[in-house]
């Protein structure tokens, strides 16, 4: 996949620091907040033979002592000069609003750094924490888990040259998430796989949502065009019974489907030798009559379900930021790239806010009449 230029990736640091372990060691990590997601970064670091799992710090003391407890790690409601000496890389799974000071904080101090997503609250916070990984040399890594998603990776080879794509994640509501708007916390997984597969920036974006069971956006539905003609549509919702995370995606010489929910995948293209121009359609729809459209189909093209592993996406999301950091290889989620999609979904969000402003306008006027 192919992160388009449209503001924000960072070239490779060949300066930035390496971890300073005996080679083959295992790296001394931290993992800072763990709550719902945190505490499942904490468990695989204790189960990975290449990382050592130092401590667990959380502002909940007693969380942070049971999870501490459950792994057999020391917890800590604070970051302690002791623990910034003995660690070379940390997790931070805080708040969205705590990431930017806990991650400065750890990065200033010489620690690497896998920020969850959203990478931070505001796009200027996210500006900062892209120069303190310059300033420190060290590795700072997104946390888009969806690039380590089996189901994206199995489809990634054939994805060449999009068109069109079209995006649904819809969540039941969770009283986790309301900090955000469901614009950073659900859709802007979605962003980030969009600009990394069109190699191109964004030329134009529209955007709806509203708030239903909270006081941030619940919904949102959102146009993205690109310089190269791509459209994208992006919609993603926290109001429902049951989940749905899907992507289609149009190139112009195939069509995939992906279900992350049921883990499959499915690509129809020409068969070699064919071409839209060689395929006399008028014949076919007569033919369609006796023989049914799936067997005329199938003359022409090709339907293969695609390879799915079933390897781990949040291992092997920790697993490759534990080898950027012994590296100093450039991460497979950049900080640059993070401020890109930060910066996507501030316009989406800016966008719904207009437009709500619009609707209780147009519903005050209504109602005097």
């Amino acid at each position: 996949m192919t992160r388009g230029p449209s503001g924000g990736g960072d070239q490779a640091h060949p300066e930035r620091r390496s971890a300073g372990t005996a080679a083959g060691a295992p790296l001394p990590v931290l993992v800072v907040g763990v709550g719902h997601l945190g505490k499942q970064h904490a468990r695989v670091y204790r189960e990975m033979p290449d990382a050592d799992l130092v401590a667990v710090v959380d502002s909940d003391r007693r969380r942070a002592e049971e999870i501490g407890s459950s792994l057999g790690v020391p917890a800590y409601d604070s970051l302690t000069p002791e623990l910034l000496r003995s660690v070379r890389a940390a997790s931070v799974v805080t708040p969205t609003h705590a990431h930017f000071a806990v991650a400065g904080r750890l990065m200033e101090a010489g620690i690497s750094v896998l920020v969850e997503k959203p990478m931070a609250s505001t796009v200027e916070d996210a500006r900062e924490m892209v120069k303190l990984t310059e300033a420190n040399r060290v590795t700072l890594q997104v946390g888009h888990i969806e690039r380590f998603n089996p189901v994206v990776l199995a489809a990634s080879p054939f994805i060449r040259n999009p068109v069109f794509i079209e995006c649904d994640r819809i969540h039941p509501f969770s009283f986790r998430s309301v900090d955000v708007s469901v614009v950073l916390d659900l859709m802007i997984h979605d962003i980030d796989l969009v600009l990394n597969l069109v190699n191109s920036s964004v030329a134009h974006l529209d955007a709806v949502g509203a708030c239903v069971l909270s006081g941030t956006e619940d919904l949102a539905n959102a146009r993205i065009m690109f310089e190269n003609g791509c459209v994208a549509l992006v919609k993603s919702s926290r109001v429902a019974i049951q989940k749905s995370r899907k992507m289609r995606i149009f190139c112009e010489d195939s069509y995939i489907s992906l279900d992350y929910i049921a883990k499959t995948g499915m690509r129809i293209s020409l068969k070699d030798g064919y071409g839209l121009d060689t395929i006399d359609f008028k014949r076919m729809a007569q033919l369609e009559e006796s023989q049914g459209a799936f067997p005329i189909f199938t003359q022409f093209f090709n339907i293969e379900q695609l390879s799915i592993t079933a390897d781990d996406a949040l291992r092997s999301e920790l697993s490759a930021f534990l080898d950027s950091v012994r590296t100093g290889r450039e991460p497979v989620v950049t900080g640059g790239q993070g401020l890109q999609a930060i910066e996507i979904a501030t316009r989406i969000s800016d966008d719904i806010a207009r437009s709500q402003q619009m609707f209780k306008e147009r519903r005050a006027r209504f109602s005097r009449r």
